[in-house]
């Protein structure tokens, strides 16, 4: 369905402080908007080489920047744990009629929420 990389709409996200302001700006067209080189050219007034040209050395820096801080592939990964914690946890609040378990239960299952956003 989609024909671009998504993976670059999320290292976008992250990096984005990193890149100049015309990067950020072409790269969020092209990824978050997804408009058409042609599109950026004419909404920027330059050419559609140009706008080519810009995303193509923002990919690296974004790829670049992930294989150095690895910022992004660690969240994607504390996310995955904090979800699967709160599926056992769930598990085990099922298996007690326990309150103060269930009460710990809950505390720790609002916590991992907190990594999962």
């Amino acid at each position: 369905m989609f024909s671009k990389d998504l993976t670059m709409n999320y290292l976008l996200d992250f990096y984005r402080e990193l890149l100049s302001p015309r990067q950020y700006e072409v790269l969020n067209l092209y990824y978050g908007d997804d408009l058409s080189l042609s599109e950026i050219a004419e909404e920027l007034g330059i050419s559609r080489q140009g706008v080519r040209h810009i995303i193509k050395k923002g990919e690296e820096q974004l790829r670049g920047y992930e294989d150095g801080l690895g910022l992004a592939g660690r969240f994607s990964e504390a996310r995955r744990a904090a979800e699967e914690i709160n599926l056992r946890l769930e598990g085990l609040r099922k298996k007690t009629d326990d309150k103060e378990i269930i009460k710990e239960i809950e505390e720790i299952s609002r916590l991992t929420a907190i990594l999962a956003e």
